[in-house]
């Protein structure tokens, strides 16, 4: 009987279905949502490829187990449409313009996060922006290895644990054509949990179009590192949420939704699975080495990690802003280079609360100590209009970072 990741260990990678020639193995949801290796019996073989492949059950391929080159990195285009200083961007750009392939994260016009590909500069915005939910790999392992075999150049980006279940299937054999940019990854809720956040979200009396169906969700804003997230209903403009109509994010940032396997994560250190690692740059210039850009954009920390594939960043130039950094530095201001998130009490039930429908946002949010004092959020709201209208945002988001690392 063949054996694979338990639901308190697997990541949710989707190598073993990619993997298996029966199609014996597909990953369903379990009971709170996350999507779990299910073997049909019926169909199973027992050949044990599945199990060969696993990333959990075999040691990460990390680049090295040295020192990685970090590097600042700000683009010179795309910027109004990227998360913090579009490094993404960059090396999705330098990929196409050699005739290459990208995959990548996207939201459909379900909201569903799934992993696609992209061959053209004029689809990159499918895959622009931060998704906070683990997004469905389906057959892109695959559909990448069919590339690499037609001689493309693929560059792929996703979780740490999504590249190590590439690297796994795909073997060594396409390695010098493979680019992968692994994230710092906090950890990640699932779609189902943000399905139900989003049915709950359409009944807040808050809302301009209360009970009406939501056809837009940002998680940041696109134009700087700041979390803002927006909501956009059918025939409406985007509405910044606050409060307890925050909850998705306000939970995440809270460490209370994770799969479960993410707060023991093996990838949650400065020795990396991808070519090329890629993050926010918190706290960058804010100690020692000053920093002479603005970064009230956003400035993106990229790691290269070492490995067959040859240091092509420094041929960016032209892409981008890049200037070398102290290691030091981003391992200071970025934890899960250093350690996994650390499992708060909360997580024993801040899942199924929210899968509950008879539990709202409000509900969900006190109990969970999500809000802040109203008298204080009233005040840093009426502060943030009044930067936003004289057009001082840039200064304050300058000398805010300068005081708070971030």
């Amino acid at each position: 009987m063949i054996e694979l990741a338990s639901n308190y260990t697997c990541t949710g990678c989707g190598c073993c279905e990619n993997t298996c020639p029966h199609r014996a193995v597909s990953l369903l949801p379990d009971k709170e949502g996350f999507l779990q290796p299910n073997i049909n019996t019926d169909v199973c073989v027992e050949c044990g490829l599945c199990v060969a492949k696993c990333p959990v059950l075999n040691t990460p391929d990390f680049g090295i187990t040295g020192n990685p080159k970090a590097y600042a990195v700000i683009s010179n285009d795309d910027r109004e449409k990227s998360s913090s200083g579009g490094a993404f961007s960059v090396f999705a750009r330098y990929v196409i313009q050699k005739g290459g392939i990208v995959y990548g994260a996207t939201m459909n016009d379900k909201l569903q996060v799934s992993h696609v590909k992209v061959s053209s500069i004029d689809e990159l915005d499918k895959l622009r922006g931060s998704k906070y939910v683990q997004s469905k790999i389906g057959t892109t392992y695959y559909d990448a290895k069919q590339d690499l075999k037609l001689g493309k150049i693929v560059l792929f980006s996703g979780t740490p644990c999504q590249i190590d279940g590439l690297y796994k299937y795909i073997g060594k054999k396409y390695i010098n054509q493979l680019i992968t940019l692994d994230l710092v990854c906090h950890g990640v809720p699932n779609q189902q949990f943000f399905d139900s956040y989003i049915n709950k979200l359409k009944q807040s009396t808050h809302l301009k179009e209360h009970n009406k169906d939501v056809t837009g969700y940002r998680f940041r804003k696109l134009d700087s590192w700041s979390i803002v997230p927006t909501v956009k209903f059918a025939e409406s403009k985007w509405q910044v949420l606050e409060q307890e109509d925050n909850a998705f994010m306000s939970s995440f940032f809270h460490l209370m939704t994770f799969r479960e396997c993410c707060y023991k994560c093996q990838y949650s250190q400065k020795n990396r699975v991808g070519t090329y690692t890629i993050a926010d740059y918190w706290g960058i210039g804010k100690d020692g080495l000053k920093f002479n850009k603005n970064v009230s954009a956003g400035v993106s920390l990229v790691l290269y990690n070492g490995g067959p594939t040859k240091d092509i960043l420094v041929e960016m130039h032209d892409l981008a802003y890049i200037e070398e950094r102290p290691l030091d530095e981003c391992l200071k201001y970025n934890h899960n280079l250093n350690a996994p998130s650390v499992r708060p009490n909360t997580r024993n039930t801040a899942v199924a609360d929210m899968l509950d429908d008879s539990i709202s946002l409000l509900e969900y949010s006190q109990k969970y100590n999500l809000l802040e004092n109203k008298w204080e959020h009233m005040a840093k709201k009426t502060i943030k209009n009044i930067i936003y209208g004289l057009g001082i945002y840039n200064m304050y988001k300058t000398i805010s970072y300068k005081i708070r690392g971030k």
